[in-house]
């Protein structure tokens, strides 16, 4: 009867002890951690990465936020164009679905003509 007694003990205290275990070992090594935000490349952690603005992220202040991410352009490069919210065109080598600075919608500006496009294109 003590051998059972203890048996059961072991066993509840390995059972409670192995699900905490598991618990923090899946929490510290799942490494998917959310991209950083930032508002230019000077808040970027990493030499390699740069601050990434969604195409249509809009204007206002609380949209002005970029992510960090680590990007390579190929050697053709299809540009991103959106509009920029300065009413300039942005058209530049990005991630997709980024550009390098903060627009209001995708495609270029209405009132631009895409002045600006060439030169961003060239630039980068």
């Amino acid at each position: 009867m003590l051998r059972a007694c203890l048996a059961m003990i072991v066993l509840c205290a390995c059972n409670g002890d192995s699900s905490a275990v598991d618990a923090g070992a899946d929490g510290s090594s799942d490494g998917n951690q959310p991209p950083k935000t930032c508002a230019g490349d000077f808040e970027c952690p990493s030499a390699g990465s740069k601050c990434w603005f969604a195409v249509d992220g809009g204007c206002t202040i609380q949209s002005q936020k970029g992510v960090c991410i680590s990007f390579t352009p190929p050697d053709k490069c299809a540009p991103t164009v959106a509009c920029g919210c300065d009413g300039t065109t942005i058209s530049v080598c990005a991630p997709v679905g980024y550009v390098d600075r903060t627009s209001n919608s995708a495609g270029a500006c209405p009132d631009d003509g895409g002045a600006e496009a060439a030169t961003d294109a060239g630039a980068d």
